[in-house]
């Protein structure tokens, strides 16, 4: 189902299911653990922004924040997060496609009041801690020639074996090494006789489910320093977010086969046993953008998949791991290591046919004809959707067919009867705002299995089909 926000957020479509040496410790005692109280914002948080339920993970290190928060179930990378300890305002931002959201209000006894807003409007953000930030050490004191801090996993535990790197910022390859000791603590020794400024880096390595994985790890402050001054320079290994590389999950490809447009495919994703770094997870339910999911930490996942569309009861999918074959009602899957990165793979196709039933503007049924949802995010009144036979890998004009959406709204199903079993057609979609009878700037264009960032290329439907869904955008 997708929720259409009203206020400022009304633009927005949510999908609501939606080779180093050893480190020398520096510090001799056991550090104090810094509680609850001293640490207000790190930890799991839940509310509403406006109407929509929301929640957040944040990580607070000095006085940086960073994590993700999630509209629905969509996970968006936080960016420039910032803690005022002496006021108590908390303020970052997220990213809806191209258009920055930014974050502000007040954190105090648990519980954060603020705003929303975007495109000039802004609505109200109220969210309450749902569980106790993590223990963590009181960092260490800054020393001139030395850089050193901690490295922990997200839940706060040390990392132990972790390589962490001081790079010269004036010199090619010029980097002094370390390695974390059993409570995650390291300690650089930075030349005296170095020019250039020197940036903090780190790695961790895991094997898991047969696959070697180096990882880049960030800390909070990436800012390079003056070796002179030293740094504190403290890490948490994150599996999902955003930093300076892009984001830190990897990315999961969903195919679809027998006419499935992928945009209309809801994904579940189960962890099955423990991510990279020992954690349980959790269960991803999310729309399939651009054909894939994007930000999965690493983990082995089962995928079960339902077609979901505006008006229509949910239809389960068929899935198989990779790109075909083996179906069934899940598929479980490991990501791999390719020449396009980490990625995870999984194929989706219908099932058993569906039972013949009566369909929208053109009448007939289901077995012989081709029927979906047109969808955008304009009214699509006016809007003529184009059938034709395929011949020649081209649309044959001679056949050509149309019918008109007569409704108001920005989703309207629309059918062609009396096609011809077996054989394939291109679909289009065009609204002449204008009336000129030419395709220009301000109409609304789309055509069947064309999808921005996977294909600018019709995908042939073949007859009969109930699933030819496609979106029309508007023409700049």
């Amino acid at each position: 189902m997708k929720l259409t926000l009203k206020h400022a957020f009304g633009p927005l479509l949510v999908t609501a299911m939606m080779a180093g040496g050893m480190g020398t410790p520096s510090l001799a005692q056991k550090a104090p653990v810094t509680t609850a109280a001293k640490n207000p914002v790190s930890g799991e948080w839940t509310g509403k922004l406006d109407w929509i339920d929301v929640r957040s993970t944040l990580t607070l290190q000095g006085n940086k924040v960073t994590g993700t928060f999630y509209f629905g179930d969509r996970p968006h990378p936080i960016e420039a997060g910032v803690w005022d300890v002496k006021t108590g305002q908390l303020s970052f931002r997220w990213m809806n496609g191209s258009r920055p959201v930014t974050v502000k209000g007040i954190l105090k006894n648990g519980t954060f009041t603020g705003t929303a807003t975007i495109s000039g409007g802004t609505d109200p953000l109220v969210m309450k801690r749902a569980a106790p930030a993590p223990t963590t050490a009181a960092p260490a004191q800054v020393t001139p020639y030395v850089m050193q801090g901690v490295v922990r996993d997200a839940a706060g535990r040390p990392l132990a074996g972790v390589e962490v790197f001081a790079d010269n910022t004036l010199y090619y390859n010029a980097n002094v090494l370390a390695r974390t000791d059993a409570q995650g603590r390291y300690r650089l020794e930075l030349p005296r006789n170095e020019a250039g400024t020197w940036k903090p880096g780190a790695y961790v390595k895991r094997e898991y489910h047969g696959v070697f994985y180096e990882l880049r790890l960030y800390p909070g402050d990436d800012s390079p320093f003056a070796a002179s001054k030293g740094a504190v320079r403290d890490f948490v290994w994150r599996l999902s977010g955003r930093q300076e590389d892009g984001l830190l999950g990897k990315v999961v490809y969903v195919y679809g086969e027998e006419g499935v447009n992928v945009a209309n495919v809801e994904v579940t994703l189960t962890p099955s046993g423990p991510l990279i770094d020992g954690s349980a997870g959790r269960a991803i339910t999310r729309r399939v953008t651009g054909g894939r999911i994007e930000d999965v930490p690493i983990g082995r996942y089962t995928m079960t998949a339902r077609l979901v569309r505006d008006g229509a009861a949910p239809v389960p999918l068929l899935v198989s791991p990779g790109q075909g074959g083996g179906y069934g009602a899940a598929a479980t899957s490991d990501f791999q290591k390719t020449n396009y990165g980490v990625i995870m793979e999984f194929t989706v196709k219908l099932g058993a046919a569906p039972a013949p039933a009566a369909v929208g503007n053109s009448g007939g049924t289901a077995g012989r004809s081709i029927s979906g949802v047109l969808q955008s995010s304009a009214d699509l009144q006016g809007t003529a959707v184009i059938l034709c036979e395929v011949r020649n890998g081209e649309c044959d004009e001679s056949t050509e067919r149309q019918t008109k959406i007569t409704t108001s709204g920005t989703s309207a199903r629309y059918s062609f009867s009396n096609v011809t079993e077996g054989k394939s057609y291109f679909i289009y979609g065009w609204k002449d705002t204008d009336g000129n009878g030419r395709a220009n700037s301000g109409d609304l264009v789309g055509m069947f299995g064309a999808q921005y960032g996977v294909s600018s290329e019709p995908q042939a439907v073949t007859a009969p089909s109930m699933t030819a869904d496609f979106d029309v955008t508007v023409l700049n």
